[in-house]
């Protein structure tokens, strides 16, 4: 055996005492134990910090642009308008409205004689139950796109999406409700397991649930108008792709839709009425809206059956559900944010879902409107749609220029309204009574373009004699005749 001689040895290699290697080894254990127990800070998700710099760009630039136009226009310092109307309800803000906007808030609003004044408490709390549909990123491809976010396209079906969640709130909850997120009493476990299955109806995904979802939207945007994923949407296809999704679904809320501005209410009630919304899309003008259409803008947001408008500005599509004089108050669909995860009803925090709500009304002039537009009006009822026939009348004959009208018959295209009804409708009518052979008074406050002269309007049937009246209307094309916004 070969005997390594000492001075073959490297002096500055020792050689560890098998007690001190155990040591050693418990040393590492436990500095690798207090290592993993340690929090780890988390690494920024870039795609989220560019959305967050861009919306607070937007934001900027939103109130700059505003703020410019009005200045040009003259009305920045004007004083706001002391009337105000949300969706079919009425404010009277009166000359204390700054005072009551602005207390404990002196120190982040601007007088109220600012064209961005602040709002009373009812307003806001009425303003932040609207379903907020926005951009949103970080969800499932869009097969067989690899779009992973709708951000800079997607803006008029997030505001179609809007417009449909306020309808679906007005069907499941009537226009006046509240809950208490964290009450375990029945009504509001209730209501607030209602409230999420509406809003999870447009999360951003393939779920079964996900029932609007922009994956879903867009999809049929292909299949139906032709539309490429990631390409601008009008509001006619908006409108048809509710329709057709509504349709093959299991919901119980019928959609109809029409573009000549008619609504045939037999399409609606044959065989048998069930709460429909109306959607009507059409163009107010060519570069911007006519201004003889103004005063029936305003008029619609303050019908009980309204659900508000899809519009916008040109090139931006926003949704509207509210006037103060003349500017609307609109949610802005520009700005991105993560999409939600699916999971169990019960185990929402109200925080999950606080991406779906705005406390911050914004108001836009109806001379910056663009001329393309879905109006919705929700009727659950068979007299609710009799009522809405009955004002819309009633400010025609007042004179003003209103965008749609009613005729007893069928279209002469086939009908829009899906057939598809979950259970049985307790808002269910005989056909004869839909058609006619009854008459129904209905009992109507005053226009809000004047006094009616009346407190009620008898609302006849005409025998269903509609022919001339059938053959007058010219059907549309199936085309995407609407300007995209």
């Amino acid at each position: 055996m070969a005997v390594i001689g000492d001075d073959l040895l490297d002096e500055s290699v020792s050689v560890p005492h098998p007690k001190q290697e155990e040591e050693e080894e418990e040393s590492r254990d436990v500095a690798q134990t207090k290592k993993e127990s340690e929090p780890v800070e988390a690494t920024p998700d870039l795609s989220n910090l560019t959305f967050q710099v861009v919306n607070t760009l937007r934001e900027w630039y939103v109130l700059a642009s505003d703020s410019i136009a009005n200045l040009l226009e003259g009305r920045l310092l004007q004083q706001p308008a002391h009337d105000l109307w949300l969706l079919g309800r009425y404010y009277e803000l009166g000359d204390t409205a700054g005072e009551q906007a602005l207390q404990g808030q002196q120190a982040q609003q601007p007088p109220a004689s600012s064209w961005v004044a602040g709002y009373p408490p009812a307003i806001l709390k009425d303003f932040s139950r609207l379903i907020w549909c926005t951009y949103r990123s970080q969800y499932p491809p869009i097969a067989p796109s690899a779009f992973t976010t709708d951000s800079g396209w997607g803006c008029m079906l997030r505001a179609g999406q809007t417009l449909l969640a306020q309808a679906m709130q007005l069907h499941y909850f009537g226009r006046d409700w509240d809950f208490d997120w964290d009450s375990t009493a029945d009504k509001d476990v209730l209501r607030r397991q209602q409230y999420i299955d509406i809003v999870k109806q447009f999360f951003d995904d393939y779920s079964s649930s996900s029932l609007f979802s922009i994956h879903r939207m867009a999809s049929f945007g292909k299949q139906f108008e032709g539309k490429d994923i990631g390409q601008w949407f009008g509001p006619y296809g908006t409108a048809a792709i509710i329709r057709e999704l509504a349709q093959r679904s299991d919901h119980d809320l019928s959609i109809y839709t029409t573009t000549d501005g008619v609504v045939y209410l037999a399409d609606i009630c044959e065989p048998e009425f069930k709460p429909t919304l109306i959607l009507v899309a059409t163009m107010l003008g060519i570069d911007r809206v006519n201004p003889v259409y103004y005063p029936f803008i305003q008029a619609s947001l303050t019908l009980p059956q309204s659900a508000g408008i899809a519009g916008g500005r040109p090139s931006s599509a926003l949704y509207f559900a509210g006037f103060q004089g003349d500017e609307l108050i609109y949610l802005d669909p520009h700005y991105t944010r993560p999409a939600v995860l699916q999971k169990q009803n019960d185990m929402y925090e109200q925080a999950d879902l606080a991406t779906y709500s705005c406390n911050t009304p914004r108001r836009l002039a109806l001379s910056r409107l663009d001329p393309c537009m879905v109006f919705g009006y929700y009727c659950g009822t068979l007299e609710a749609l009799i009522d809405l026939r009955s004002r819309i009348d009633l400010l025609a004959d007042d004179g003003m220029t209103t965008i749609m009208s009613f005729d007893n018959g069928n279209s002469p295209e086939a009908s829009k309204v899906d057939s598809v009804s979950r259970g049985s409708s307790s808002h269910s009518r005989n056909t004869d009574q839909a058609a006619g052979g009854a008459s129904l008074l209905v009992k109507l406050p005053p226009s809000p373009g004047g006094s009616s002269g009346s407190n009620g309007v008898m609302v006849e049937d005409d025998g269903g004699d509609n022919g001339s009246e059938c053959d007058a209307v010219a059907s549309h094309s199936e085309e995407e005749w609407v300007t995209d916004i």
